[in-house]
């Protein structure tokens, strides 16, 4: 199936489904649902990891010699 097209995908479902193979069909329409769903689930993924095991940002102490005794 043809990638810089993604209604392309449908379109051969379609076409299946018209040339009488409901089965293709039916495994096809899952194939692109999976795929979609794995898509999703690594782009969260992705998400989570960076949520809890990126290291924070910690500020380095200033150098200010001011105690707050002026």
């Amino acid at each position: 199936m043809e990638q810089s097209n993604p209604n392309a995908e449908v379109l051969s479902v379609v076409d299946t489904i018209k040339d009488g193979k409901r089965a293709d069909a039916l495994d096809a329409v899952n194939d692109i649902l999976f795929s979609r769903a794995a898509d999703a689930i690594k782009s969260y993924k992705q998400v989570v990891a960076k949520t809890y095991f990126d290291e924070p940002q910690v500020e380095e102490p200033s150098n200010e010699t001011d105690n707050g005794n002026n």
